[in-house]
């Protein structure tokens, strides 16, 4: 009451002063009060109830989307647990709660800056973990344990700088946890959470995330990092400590978590051997966000609270991690004919993959600057697929595998069956040249996914996919891919293209020059219907895809063979699950979807399409179609 009578009085002073009045300072009452305001109008769908700034920048599982979108048409209900950790020095507020999306239980992180000189909310930041089984754990608890919320005297506090690299030490002792490291930075009495569950002395002999240890989670924290056990997380990185709750010594912290899937054993904690999981076969990032309670005047690391979600592999964050990520490879003095032609460019193409497989960059004619990105993230040349790939199929020996070129725009592509330690995939691969050398290597991996021992190899906290590929043999790939088309026909202009991705949007082929016998296969399945029929969702899962997808947007040609008549493309399709009825709970999430296909068309008509689908979280978009790239491809718009 007195803040209120104060700011009316000092609001009346600047007015007859012909100022604007600047908004009281926000305690921690004041945060508190603005987060649960938030997650009113988020259950109510309506952020109009919230008080934002013009330029508000919302980010939900590190995509920046229009605020108003995704969890925002989904979240139907608040759920019991709640743990609030306020800056009021900084203006930042962090909550770790639970809710419910569609009816179905999650956990969601959800970060809020409010501007002091304005009042209002600059910056939302939130991360969804999707665990059913972590919301039950949550909601049993209902409260977060008492020390969490204890204040802590101000002669007894440490600085929030001091907060700050403290916890800091936790994430560099983890970054490939080297055994040797000195851990005494952990308070003797620390325990952990991970998604409510608590993962420190423990005695259920529960096994321990992905593996098979049942005796990690036994230790204590300072105990389990001098196993080295950790050390499959081969970087931590975009390390941010957004929220410093100076008055209860604790801090919330968001990351970054790198496994490149080079570490191929776990050190034996429990006496047995522990081969890596096949979850990390291929490379992965998990976006964590983080809760630390420090104690003593040493500032040891007491309680973590902890919960994560999977992201493409390489993905940045949407926010100034104070880190500088130079991707730009250097250049080699090698160089091809210039231009290359076809056969040219077949040759380069099977040295890309011969060099991806030996990871060696050096015996390609690479450009200085040279770009390398995989599945839309721009990587350094050598991580990603460049450490995990071990086979790759090879056109003319095996059935799944193809090469094509434009020699008009120095680009070649690949298609074909990859295999990541035991984890197989497909791989659809673009290459452009610059002046006889490569400027841009583009990756695109579908990877086979199933549940299986030890989690499987499904990507963390996704939904189920509306067609699914567990690696199962995908067949021969058509050989209308592999010939050359017959009466010279040519690609016919991306008005037909366009064309073709607007049918997708919109649900009908009306406008899609289809043949009449056109068929196609979306991982490797095909339904009894023509191409037409699947469109205009005459099945239950039409092209693969959900009757309910929305736009179909990042439509880019990656290359475009006028002797095959093929065009290799690529597109995102947003899923908003703004549907009810027809879906099963679990796949009413919003998500976007990654398609990478082979168009087969003759004399301006498609006649075959085979294509893959990766998930994505829902508004990702490719670093190319950002306008990054420099690249004098097609595109689509």
């Amino acid at each position: 009451m007195k803040a209120s009578i104060h700011f009316a009085i000092s609001a009346l002073a600047a007015l007859t002063a012909g100022q604007t009045p600047s908004p009281p300072p926000c305690d921690r009452p004041c945060l508190e009060t603005l987060v649960s305001d938030y997650l009113t109008a988020l259950i109510a769908h309506d952020p109009s109830r919230l008080p934002l700034a013009p330029d508000v920048k919302y980010v939900e599982n590190s995509q920046i989307v229009p605020l108003g979108t995704g969890e925002w048409h989904v979240a139907t209900s608040l759920g019991r647990y709640r743990h609030i950790f306020s800056d009021p020095e900084n203006g930042q507020v962090g909550a770790i709660t639970t809710l419910t999306e569609n009816g179905v239980g999650i956990i969601y992180v959800v970060r809020l800056k409010r501007e002091a000189a304005s009042g209002l909310i600059s910056e939302i930041e939130s991360q969804i973990t999707r665990d059913a089984g972590g919301f039950a754990l949550y909601e049993n608890m209902s409260v977060p344990e008492s020390v969490w919320l204890q204040p802590v005297a101000v002669e007894d506090r440490i600085p929030r700088a001091k907060l700050i690299s403290q916890t800091d030490k936790y994430y560099a002792g983890m970054e490939r946890n080297d055994p040797r490291g000195n851990y005494s930075f952990f308070d003797r009495d620390c325990n952990r959470l991970e998604d409510g569950l608590q993962t420190t002395n423990q005695k259920n002999n529960a096994s321990y995330g992905h593996s098979n240890d049942t005796a990690f989670a036994s230790l204590g924290c300072e105990a389990q990092f001098q196993t080295g056990f950790l050390g499959f997380v081969t970087r931590v990185r975009d390390r941010r400590y957004a929220v410093v709750d100076e008055e209860r010594q604790a801090v919330l912290a968001m990351t970054i978590f790198d496994h490149n899937g080079t570490v191929r054993e776990l050190p034996s904690v429990n006496g047995t051997s522990n081969p890596i999981p096949p979850y990390f076969d291929v490379p992965r990032t998990l976006a964590a966000s983080e809760a630390f309670r420090l104690r003593g005047e040493e500032g040891k690391l007491w309680r973590i609270e902890m919960t994560l979600t999977e992201v493409p592999y390489g993905q940045r964050t949407a926010f100034d991690a104070g880190e500088t990520h130079d991707l730009s490879g250097r250049g080699t003095n090698r160089s091809t004919s210039a231009p290359c032609d076809r056969a040219c460019l077949d040759t380069l193409l099977d040295n890309v993959l011969a060099a991806m497989l030996r990871n060696d960059t050096t015996s390609l004619p690479l450009a200085k600057g040279v770009r390398y990105s995989e599945n839309g993230q721009f990587l350094a040349l050598g991580d990603g697929l460049w450490e995990t790939l071990q086979h790759a199929a090879k056109p003319g020996v095996d059935d799944y595998a193809a090469r094509f070129a434009d020699p008009s725009t120095q680009t070649a592509g690949y298609w074909g069956l990859t295999r990541e330690q035991s984890t197989p995939g497909v791989l659809a691969l673009r290459i452009t040249l610059a002046n006889g050398q490569i400027s841009e290597i583009e990756a695109l991996s579908v990877r086979a996914e199933g549940t299986g021992a030890r989690g499987g190899t499904v990507t963390l906290m996704r939904p189920p996919l509306p067609v699914e590929w567990v690696g199962d043999s995908l067949g021969a790939l058509d050989a209308v891919f592999k010939t050359n088309s017959t009466g010279g026909a040519v690609i016919p202009p991306s008005v037909v293209l366009t064309a073709y991705f607007n049918g997708l949007e919109q649900h009908s082929s009306a406008d899609v020059p289809f043949t009449p016998s056109c068929t196609r296969r979306d991982m490797g399945r095909q339904l009894r219907m023509a191409c037409g029929a699947q469109m205009d969702g005459q099945g239950t899962t039409p092209n693969g895809l959900f009757n309910s997808t929305g736009v179909v947007r990042d439509r880019r040609v990656l290359v475009a063979d006028a002797s095959k008549g093929v065009a290799m493309v690529v597109a995102m399709v947003d899923y908003p699950a703004r549907v009810s009825g027809t879906v099963p709970r679990t796949q009413m999430v919003p998500s976007t979807y990654m398609i990478p296909q082979l168009i087969k068309m003759d004399n301006g008509t498609i006649s075959r399409v085979e294509g893959m689908i990766k998930w994505m979280p829902f508004g990702y978009t490719s670093a190319w179609a950002e306008g990054k790239s420099n690249s004098t491809r097609l595109r689509l718009h």
